[in-house]
């Protein structure tokens, strides 16, 4: 039997080298009562978009759609998962905060040392 779909964030991606912050949205999920099983998972993204918090919203509206919750410990945020930047500069950092604030998101730097 499947059981519910969940996630425990966000990730997010910057599309292309250069000035411009082209961003995806990703929600990696699974199905809770086969989560040591990995009996369902899937992905859902974005089209890139030059605004990170609108491409946020859009996964997750779209998440809230296919029914998949986020879930977190008790007294943690969803989180925020940086997986790729090209442009590796305050203004990226500034628009990954503002974003992060406005969902109560907390960000998780997972770009390799």
């Amino acid at each position: 039997m499947i059981g519910e779909l969940f996630t425990t964030g966000v990730s997010i991606k910057q599309q292309y080298p250069g000035n411009e912050n082209k961003w995806i949205a990703v929600i990696s999920y699974e199905d809770e009562s086969h989560a040591n099983l990995r009996g369902v998972q899937g992905t859902l993204q974005n089209k890139y978009g030059d605004n990170l918090l609108n491409a946020i919203k859009t996964v997750l509206e779209d998440s809230e759609k296919m029914g998949i919750r986020m879930m977190s410990l008790p007294g943690q945020n969803p989180r925020l998962y940086i997986k790729e930047l090209f442009v590796n500069n305050s203004e990226s950092w500034e628009q990954i905060q503002v974003a992060a604030d406005a969902l109560n998101f907390e960000v998780m730097n997972c770009l390799d040392k």
